[in-house]
């Protein structure tokens, strides 16, 4: 990337690292490590034209067990929410809905475009349904 004076790096965070919740003290803080690592990187390679930025997902569940690989913690439909608490979960949520992971994928795309995304750098983007405003 360097030689190049080009390049588009995204990490993936979560939006746990933007708020505090009960018994994921090292699980958001590993992640909040992640998000001021890739403003640090920011800084010291824009120069080389290299552009860093993080993606938050909130809640994220695949739309159906076939997006999933049998080794997966969604492989049980139920196996991390039964479907009271996702319905909890969903209307917590200001645009009442979970997440998908093409929802993550447009962010991650997004980011890497120099056409659409060439002055964005340093940033931490949320892809939560407004997760990280609850509070």
């Amino acid at each position: 990337m360097i030689p190049r004076n080009a390049g588009s790096i995204v990490s993936i965070s979560s939006d746990a690292s933007r708020q505090g919740e009960p018994r994921e003290a090292v699980y958001g803080g590993v992640k909040a490590a992640i998000n001021s690592f890739m403003k640090t990187v920011a800084k010291e390679n824009g120069r080389y034209g290299i552009r860093c930025n993080v993606v938050c997902p909130g809640v994220t569940l695949p739309s159906t067990t076939d997006e999933v690989g049998g080794s997966s913690m969604w492989v049980d439909a139920d196996s991390m929410f039964t479907p009271e608490q996702l319905e909890k979960v969903t209307k917590s949520l200001p645009l009442r809905k979970v997440g998908r992971p093409q929802d993550i994928a447009n962010a991650v795309a997004f980011l890497s475009s120099s056409k659409v995304a060439g002055h964005v750098t340093g940033q931490v983007l949320s892809v939560s349904g407004g997760y990280s405003m609850i509070g």
